[in-house]
């Protein structure tokens, strides 16, 4: 078994936690307005940086399923609606229990129902995610056959289209503000370009990574900042915003440049999808709304980023916690289900033949 790369994997944890830190910002307390940025300008100006900095988390996954290439099989599919279903039903349970021991219901029957509705109601990375992962061996086949040049020409034309399209135009309602299985494709493909044809991007220094994406940072926040005062359609905090796009891609080859293996970051980074699935629970994330709410009501700036990194951090150690026995029955359910298949597929095979 090939040995997971420890600079990726904690890649995977650092993604995840920008993607739970960024739901604590303009998700939860909304998009700060023009009086806001006149009462407090260093605060909203700060905020404006701190989602740009961690905007980036959805499309990194992406780019790290790219550049290693999903490689679908009936086993791993499987294992991944067990673990959005195991995420479903555990968290369910554990506000039943919490609802029961608090007094106050926090968990209804109705609520059942949610749950076997995933592919459709839970959020729309899991089918758009799901998809790519049923066309990974078409892609995969036409970016192993492609050219250097034919390739490039690919996303080039893609990202124009997502650009100006999707994004500058929001004419396109495929791209969806980055928000969809077609600019998946987009990040999913930009992956496999890096890792099949390195290019001048993959070769410069690390140094160079870090401060382009600082420089992304800073541009970006200084034009959020100015659009605010100077309304326009575009939004600087959409997926397929193209200087998000290549900070995404800075912040990764970054990574791709550390040169380690630690056998506890890779345990960890197993469990990280977990996390994902337990923040963005239908029935966990209006809780967790209204908890940032009530702490960035009651608290000074200060304290309340300290808050926030560590309903953060606690969100993720919960996560990780919590997939520890969905590994565990994954593990029992894994050989009788793959073997079930099996037998399946011989016996279609066989009817098939007569």
């Amino acid at each position: 078994m090939k040995q997971r790369q420890s600079n990726i994997e904690l890649l995977r944890l650092v993604a995840m936690f920008l993607i739970v830190f960024t739901h604590t910002n303009f998700f939860s307390l909304g998009r700060p307005k023009i009086a806001a940025y006149n009462a407090e300008p260093l605060w909203i100006t700060l905020r404006f940086a701190l989602q740009s900095f961690t905007y980036i988390g959805v499309n990194l996954f992406i780019l790290i399923s790219g550049y290693f290439a999903i490689k679908p099989k009936f086993r791993s599919v499987c294992g991944f609606l067990f673990q959005v279903l195991y995420f479903s039903l555990a968290v369910l349970a554990l506000l039943a229990v919490a609802g029961w021991v608090s007094g106050q219901p926090l968990a209804k029957w109705s609520y059942l129902g949610d749950a076997f509705m995933i592919l459709s109601r839970f959020n729309w990375f899991i089918p758009a995610y799901l998809l790519l992962m049923l066309f990974a061996p078409m892609i995969n086949d036409f970016c192993d056959k492609a050219s250097r040049q034919e390739l490039g020409l690919f996303i080039l034309l893609l990202f124009a289209a997502s650009s100006y399209l999707g994004w500058g135009l929001h004419y396109s309602k495929e791209f969806n503000d980055g928000y969809s299985f077609v600019s998946m494709i987009l990040l999913y493909v930009v992956g496999r370009y890096l890792h099949l044809h390195p290019s001048w991007l993959v070769a410069r220094s690390i140094r160079t990574d870090a401060l382009h994406f600082g420089l992304y940072v800073i541009l970006n926040t200084a034009i959020a900042l100015w659009r605010i005062q100077n309304p326009y359609r575009m939004s600087l905090y959409a997926l397929n915003n193209p200087l998000q796009l290549y900070g995404a891609v800075c912040f990764f080859l970054f990574f791709t440049k550390l040169k380690f293996q630690s056998i506890h970051v890779n345990r960890l980074a197993t469990g990280t999808f977990g996390i994902f699935l337990l923040q963005m629970h239908p029935h966990v994330i209006p809780h967790f709304r209204e908890l940032i709410k009530t702490l960035h009501a009651s608290q000074p700036h200060a304290v309340f980023l300290l808050s926030q990194l560590g309903v953060v951090l606690l969100f993720c150690l919960a996560g990780l916690v919590l997939d520890w026995p969905r590994r565990w029955l994954w593990g029992r359910a894994d050989s009788p289900l793959v073997s079930l298949y099996g037998r399946a597929k011989t016996w279609l095979v066989s009817l098939a033949a007569k």
